[in-house]
């Protein structure tokens, strides 16, 4: 994901990914990449174990990062905002089928599909509209 900055012929990019605090970076690296079927980009090793690993899906970069003691409270607390595009719409669908991955819907202004990962934290996909309209979210969800 790439920032912009408009008004100058020698645009900069400036390269934006989302941090996740887990509680075990080993256990969210399997989830990530066996479950919800993401490629790892790099990952830091510790004592031989997952610390900070990037992690990535159809242009979506997250980073998955080991919680220390300065960090405990973190893990749980993330939220990612994506917007699927029309043009991206049917491979995630069809990823998302294939990999029997579990969501539910939160009303979010929108029905918004919500992935959960093993500490909680969300990655919110907003669908193109006429795709939202299908989707259902639990009566009294705000």
């Amino acid at each position: 994901m790439k920032a912009r900055c408009k008004g100058d012929s020698n645009v900069q990019e400036l390269g934006a990914r989302t941090v996740f605090f887990v509680r075990d970076a080993e256990q969210a690296l399997r989830f990530y990449t066996e479950t919800l079927g993401f490629s790892v980009d790099w990952c830091h090793r510790e004592a031989g174990r997952a610390f900070v690993c990037q992690v990535s899906l159809l242009g979506l970069q997250l980073i998955l990062n080991q919680a220390e003691d300065w960090t405990r409270d973190r893990p749980g607390h993330g939220r990612l905002f994506v917007g699927v595009d029309d043009d991206v719409l049917e491979p995630f669908q069809r990823h998302l089928r294939d990999k029997k991955v579990k969501s539910t819907v939160f009303n979010w202004g929108e029905p918004t599909l919500v992935i959960h990962d093993l500490d909680e934290n969300e990655l919110f996909f907003w669908l193109p509209e006429n795709e939202r309209a299908s989707l259902k979210a639990p009566p009294g969800d705000t």
